[in-house]
């Protein structure tokens, strides 16, 4: 594994104080360094062997490639006969389980998780602001042209994503959201590719793109942590076992998408020490980081209403109800944002803290009363709790779970 000093790691990461952060917490920080450098091996050779073939025969078509993943839950499954030699390599890997992996506490994970999915789903714009702290998830974007365009497109891709992949039983091998999982990572791939061989990406001063070391902090930091200290600030609890339960799920996740299992939490207190350690790094955004939690909070989100009526006139009903909540829906969630943000690095992303950020406040009473009425069994059980959540969060993305391979989950990326 490739060494890197200090003053490396803090040049790339923007972390002012990577050195006293590495004298408290040396092996942790001296992986996350390592890992800055790092890739995905077995997905970069997947997208190496696209762009040049192999045995002197013609590049496969991104969409060979893509055929491969969504023919994994068919019955007639894969032809490894026609599979380039990099893509079987890569299947193969990602359809071995880890000694580590019991898919009945996954799936007991996606249960907590989703016994309050509208709450946990509504933390994914303070995961996304999570990660604009950091230049080496900000910078690909930056390089590709990316910061203000599509803005929506993107959360609702990535909201969509997160559903499916922590939807119970989804992650399985083979399910829809492992598959999209697998795109995802070969996604992250291709962007690699082209940042290096297209874009100029200079290594050696900006780190690998899309590395190790931000799939580690995407993952239990902006994925797994802050959604639960979060969730913790408006009054909900889990057990010691969900806890555990929902790290597993996570640590899954993070597998299928290419980050090394040494990277991974091994259990809940394995998580918060590397979310303590991620949250030590007195980070120095990115300028193109406040550009892009603008655009997040101009047009991260809408007020859209399932109305029983023509689309057209739904649509234009929704589109003068947003026209008039918008300014007072920015405000709101740019001062709860606030509240999970360092005031240094809220100042450096343009975020302003009022006395609204004290509505997480007012919402306590509320979540602790229906986990109180939930309890006792008013609610029905956990299960038919989570089944709700989830199919309420899934129908305001515009997802069928019912139907995998309907056309919008093509949107998942």
């Amino acid at each position: 594994m490739e060494t890197m000093s200090a003053d490396h790691a803090a040049a790339i990461t923007g972390a002012r104080n990577w050195h006293a952060v590495a004298n408290d917490h040396p092996e942790r920080a001296a992986r996350m360094a390592a890992g800055l450098m790092q890739g995905d091996p077995l997905a970069d050779a997947v997208v190496d062997e696209f762009f040049t073939g192999r045995d002197g025969t013609d590049p496969m078509s991104w969409g060979d490639v893509m055929a491969a993943l969504e023919t994994l839950d068919t019955p007639s499954g894969r032809s490894r006969d026609t599979e380039p030699p990099a893509l079987a390599a890569f299947l193969d890997a990602a359809s071995v389980l880890p000694t580590w992996y019991d898919p009945a506490l996954a799936r007991a994970g996606a249960m907590a998780w989703w016994r309050f999915g509208s709450l946990q789903s509504s933390t994914l714009y303070q995961s996304l602001i999570y990660g604009y702290q950091a230049r080496g998830f900000t910078r690909p974007l930056s390089e590709t042209g990316r910061l203000t365009e599509g803005t929506w497109d993107r959360v609702q891709s990535t909201a969509r994503w997160v559903a499916l992949a922590t939807a119970p039983g989804r992650m399985d091998v083979g399910q829809p959201g492992w598959v999209q999982t697998l795109r995802i990572r070969l996604v992250h791939a291709m962007v690699r590719h082209h940042l290096i061989h297209r874009q100029g990406w200079d290594t050696a001063q900006w780190g690998v793109p899309i590395n190790q070391t931000y799939g580690q902090f995407t993952i239990t930091a902006g994925f797994l942590a802050l959604p639960l200290r979060i969730g913790h600030d408006f009054g909900l609890r889990y057990s010691a076992a969900e806890r555990e339960a929902i790290t597993h799920m996570w640590r899954w996740i993070g597998h299928v998408m290419g980050v090394d299992d040494d990277l991974l939490p091994r259990s809940f207190s394995d998580a918060e020490e590397i979310d303590v350690v991620a949250r030590a790094f007195r980070m120095e955004p990115d300028p193109d980081a406040r550009t892009l939690v603008t655009a997040l909070l101009d047009d991260g989100y809408r007020t859209e209403f399932p109305l029983p009526l023509p689309p057209v006139v739904a649509n234009a009903i929704n589109g003068a109800v947003h026209t008039v909540t918008r300014p007072v829906l920015r405000t709101l969630f740019e001062s709860v944002s606030t509240r999970w943000v360092d005031d240094d690095v809220a100042a450096a992303l343009g975020l302003r803290a009022t006395p609204l950020h004290n509505v997480v406040v007012l919402a306590r009473p509320l979540v602790r009363s229906r986990e109180v009425l939930r309890a006792i069994g008013v609610f029905g059980s956990d299960t038919r709790i989570a089944q709700r959540e989830l199919r309420l969060v899934t129908t305001q993305l515009g997802m069928d779970l019912a139907n995998p391979d309907a056309d919008r989950y093509r949107g998942v990326a």
